[in-house]
């Protein structure tokens, strides 16, 4: 079921599910099981391949394969959309993955059709206009809002679903004054903590401002409440021109790029100047011992990467032994062109889902990691070069840091963080493509960075 199928009567949907939830598919010969499983996930990955299988089972129509996470030993998850409709498939055989929903086909791959997914139980409701409908109007009620009439009217758009992790909808309804975003987490805590952030990093910005410390160009999504039995946080949808479009590989940057890219800088420094109070803490320590354990995975099915990427991690962990003592305070954790928003004079700040206390050179590392793995991208794809642009679009990132009072002295660890989220996307570029040349090229641009590092510090 996708999104498609949130137009159809409530009572076929039902039908649906229930059908889903009790239709045997064909048991894959053990053989399959034991097969490799780099083997496994690439057919996995074939949607010429896996179409016709997967309508043997009632999931009929064009195959697409929309995303991927392959973490040996731990899961192997495909999201297809077949004829309009999601699919999540895990790999039998690989951590802890079970029939879910009684479809299995070749090569061993459980199916979980659209709203059904064995680690967001609640999706069927969130999904569901007669279960969202009146907890928004009660989340709304609380806000002192004008009461939604008929909530069972509402319309969902499903925008983004990750597989076990989280579901993005927009909503719509006459009574609203205009769409609101529901995000819908795999855990209620996380829901809770992203609700409870939203409203103190919005208040702390406005304190900021009418104190005279921020120039008030960083903005954030209005948040309006959360249905925590149902791990959904509601928000207020914002427009805006998406600076990862501004910044895509198909565009030349021009002036206006460069000025997006200098504004992004000084919305990063005013989010890192907020007194804001949050109990998550995300040490990079732990980051690295995660990508030397990840490492060890990937060695054991593609072991030149693994051995690359493990290399990786030990030399970041060298590294920083050698860097200043970091600056810590507020960091949004995942600072990336496509968390941005220019509207107007304000640069929009959205989804704070990994907001906490760090080391705050890593946001601006992130965002440079970004525009190099653009740049790797489009060597691989044989498209003209972007390096130099890239590099343009680093440094203006740089000067609006720097301008609107971005620590100087912390240019080292940025320049070291940039490796470190390299190396997060390259594990992640595996998890995606395991065959594919781009996880290894990501860590090469890694190694780079250290290089140059070494080459700038006395």
């Amino acid at each position: 079921m996708s999104a498609t199928d949130l137009g159809r009567p409530r009572q076929d949907r039902a039908a649906t599910l229930d059908r889903f939830a009790t239709l045997d598919g064909p048991v894959p010969d053990r053989s399959a099981l034991e097969r490799p499983l780099l083997d496994r996930f690439s057919e996995a990955l074939s949607a010429t391949t896996m179409g016709p299988r997967l309508a043997t089972v009632g999931l009929g129509g064009p195959c697409h394969v929309l995303d991927a996470k392959l973490e040996p030993g731990v899961r192997a998850v495909v999201l297809y959309e077949c004829g309009g409709r999601l699919v999540r498939g895990d790999l039998l055989g690989v951590g802890a993955a079970t029939p879910s929903a009684g479809l299995v086909v070749e090569p061993g791959v459980s199916l979980s059709p659209f709203p059904l997914d064995p680690d967001l139980p609640s999706l069927p409701r969130v999904t569901d206009p007669r279960h969202l409908g009146p907890e928004l109007a009660s989340v709304l009620g609380g806000t002192g809002r004008p009461r939604l009439g008929h909530p069972e009217r509402l319309a969902i758009d499903i925008l983004r679903y990750r597989p076990g992790k989280r579901l993005t909808a927009r909503l719509r309804h006459p009574g609203l004054d205009g769409p609101l975003v529901a995000k819908a987490y795999h855990d209620d805590a996380k829901a809770t903590a992203v609700a409870t952030e939203a409203v103190q990093v919005t208040a702390a910005s406005q304190a900021s401002c009418r104190g005279g410390r921020g120039a008030g160009l960083l903005a954030f999504a209005p948040p309006v409440g959360s249905a925590p039995c149902l791990g959904v946080v509601f928000q207020e949808a914002v427009r805006g021109l998406a600076l990862d479009d501004l910044l895509g590989s198909r565009h030349p940057v021009t002036a206006t790029t460069v000025t997006g890219a200098a504004r992004a800088g000084a919305a990063l420094a005013e989010l890192h100047d907020l007194s804001l109070p949050t109990g998550r803490q995300r040490p990079v320590e732990a980051e690295l011992l995660r990508f030397a354990q990840r490492s060890e995975r990937v060695a054991a099915v593609r072991p030149q990467l693994g051995e690359s990427m493990g290399a990786l991690a030990d030399r970041l962990v060298e590294v920083l032994r050698t860097l200043a003592p970091p600056r810590t305070g507020p960091v949004h954790g995942d600072f990336k062109p496509g968390q941005l928003l220019l509207r107007g004079d304000r640069v929009v700040l959205l989804d704070l889902d990994h907001l906490g206390t760090a080391d705050q050179a890593v946001d601006a590392g992130t965002f440079i990691a970004s525009l190099r793995q653009q740049a790797v991208r489009s060597r691989l794809a044989g498209r003209p070069p972007q390096d130099e642009e890239m590099e343009a679009l680093s440094r203006a990132l740089l000067e609006g840091y720097l301008r609107a009072g971005g620590p100087v002295d912390q240019l080292p660890r940025i320049r070291w963080h940039v490796a470190v989220a390299l190396e997060r996307k390259a594990l992640r570029a595996f998890a995606r493509s395991p065959r594919s040349p781009f996880p290894a090229l990501l860590v090469d641009e890694a190694q780079r960075c250290l290089r140059a590092l070494d080459g700038e510090r006395p």
